[in-house]
């Protein structure tokens, strides 16, 4: 063999072992994130169904099929994985770690035609999360006066219920579109009052209300509120 022809095969290493390092970082993020998604599910399936306080390290790692360091390498701190179990809830079939403005649903609200449109889109987006969600955060109610970690958590998710429709619905509309004399501050306060997980689960949880129905009713409220007539 030719000193040209041993340099090209064994000369660089680095180039032969590219897509094979390549292939193996990938399945290493893949794994990660299948780690991630596993813990994150158990520990919303163990908080909602045994409460947070209940709920230890160890059972979520069982739950998860991981090692109990795992879970500690990767969140730290239980109030951390809370935080990240719930926002998996909330993303749905997206991915939890894309900022919520990212999103498919923000970027059809974004792209909506008209007010009308984009309350319609921001409604539908609330009926979605709310079977989700809302089961985790009743047990995060009763336990809150007793953990702080958990009541400043639930400060942090109403703080961003209001910061979603602020952003997309009070400055992300042209000035006008909504009623005269409305704020961006107003408009946001209004649809983070009547377009919440509580109201939706009123309608259809204790009053039986289809969702469909529900959804209208809560449309037609805010176009009244916020809608010349």
């Amino acid at each position: 063999m030719s000193n040209e022809q041993t340099q090209t095969t064994t000369g660089n290493p680095s180039k032969a072992a590219g897509p094979a390092h390549a292939a193996t970082s990938g399945d290493r993020r893949r794994r990660g994130s299948d780690t991630r998604r596993r813990i994150e599910q158990a520990a919303a399936l163990l908080f909602t169904r045994d409460g947070y306080t209940a709920t230890t390290m160890q059972a979520i790692a069982a739950e998860a099929g991981v090692h109990v360091q795992t879970i500690y390498l990767t969140y730290g701190t239980k109030p951390a994985l809370l935080a990240a179990s719930a926002a998996r809830l909330v993303a749905g079939e997206d991915d939890p770690g894309t900022h919520p403005s990212e999103r498919r649903w923000a970027r059809e609200v974004a792209a909506a035609p008209d007010p009308r449109a984009k309350l319609a889109r921001y409604v539908k987006q609330i009926a979605d999360v709310t079977p989700r969600i809302a089961p985790l955060i009743d047990v995060l109610r009763t336990t809150a006066p007793a953990e702080p970690d958990v009541a400043a958590f639930l400060e942090q998710i109403e703080d961003g219920r209001r910061e979603g429709p602020l952003q997309l619905l009070g400055h992300g509309v042209p000035k006008g579109m909504w009623r005269p004399g409305l704020t961006a501050d107003q408009v946001a306060d209004t649809v983070f009052a009547i377009a919440s997980p509580d109201t939706f689960r009123a309608l259809t949880t204790r009053r039986g209300w289809s969702r469909l129905a529900a959804e209208e009713l809560i449309v037609r409220m805010l176009e009244r509120e916020l809608l010349s007539s």
